[in-house]
């Protein structure tokens, strides 16, 4: 999951504090845990290379200051790209849960056709990964029977999930198809 890429789209809605924004990303998003270091890490990484900038510090008494930060022309297009960038080389599913939040920000046309492309090739990976290997099977056949099984049972728990993230991004597919029209 990619918390830059969700704080580049809350501040391309509008100016925003972090606490906020990190408020925002664990109510909508399903995230089991995020460190405070690690997010504000994030905040000070996009600052530094210029994709956000403070614009004011908010003082209040017995209150903490709030600084309110604007994504910058830069940070819009990097947001653009990476969103992109996500759909093609995801190697997790969950990697694509901002992506997919942050649609609105690019074409979903060319997002469906990096879709269309990731599913042929993950197809195409667990195709091979099914055929007959002579060597794979000698290998096999060296184990004893326990660690066969557990081969076995590796493999199934392997191709389910490889099948079913492949439905899944079928029906994304469908999802960002109707989100174009």
């Amino acid at each position: 999951m990619s918390v830059p890429l969700f704080i580049l789209g809350t501040l391309t809605d509008g100016d925003n504090h972090p606490y906020q924004i990190k408020k925002n990303l664990l109510d909508v998003l399903p995230v089991e845990k995020l460190s405070e270091g690690k997010f504000y890490y994030n905040f000070e990484s996009l600052h530094k290379k210029g994709y956000i900038e403070p614009i004011e510090t908010i003082h209040r008494d017995n209150r903490p200051n709030k600084t309110m930060y604007r994504i910058t022309k830069t940070g819009r297009t990097y947001l653009e790209e990476e969103i992109y960038h996500s759909f093609q080389t995801k190697t997790h599913m969950q990697d694509l849960y901002i992506a997919i939040y942050l649609l609105k920000y690019v074409d979903p046309i060319k997002v469906a056709f990096l879709l269309e492309d990731s599913i042929q090739q993950e197809k195409k990976k667990w195709e091979k990964n099914r055929q007959f290997n002579p060597a794979v099977e000698a290998q096999f056949d060296l184990l004893d029977e326990k660690t066969k099984e557990a081969v076995r049972l590796i493999g199934e728990h392997a191709f389910k999930n490889a099948y079913f993230n492949i439905e899944w991004m079928e029906k994304l597919l469908v999802f960002i198809k109707n989100y174009a029209s």
